[in-house]
């Protein structure tokens, strides 16, 4: 699989590093230098991740990383109207199938999924998460 990820931070490269794991084509968007420096060395070095040194939330940025080729666009970016913008983009103008985003707020949530966009929201799964375990245990 051929995907995309915007946003190099904590998420994004661990992203990045576990879908490397399995073996599909990672393409990281990523303008500020000190976030990528979380990506694993080794598989910068060797291609299985590139890194693309831009604002993610262009088209001439995702047309270099491949956007047009891409199965899977995930924009993890710390910031939900980057990443709303980003996954617009890839959705509605290049056409990707499958494209996800983080948000942190409802209203956000809400527009991205009326528009095709599937959305997670961090504190949400880990917060169920929690409550999933305390019920187990009970």
């Amino acid at each position: 699989m051929n995907v995309i990820i915007v946003g190099a931070g904590n998420l994004g490269s661990s992203l990045a590093r576990k879908l490397s794991d399995l073996g599909h084509k990672i393409t990281v968007i990523e303008k500020n230098s000190k976030a990528v420096s979380l990506l694993p060395r080794g598989r910068v070095d060797s291609g299985a991740i590139t890194v693309i040194h831009r604002d993610g939330s262009t088209g001439a940025a995702m047309l270099e990383a491949g956007v047009t080729s891409a199965d899977v666009f995930i924009a993890a970016t710390g910031k939900d109207s980057l990443n709303g913008l980003a996954a617009q983009r890839a959705k509605t103008i290049f056409r990707v199938e499958k494209v996800m985003t983080i948000v942190r707020d409802e209203g956000a949530r809400i527009l991205y999924d009326s528009l095709g966009i599937s959305t997670i929201n961090k504190a949400t799964l880990a917060s169920d998460r929690l409550v999933s375990v305390l019920t187990e245990e009970a």
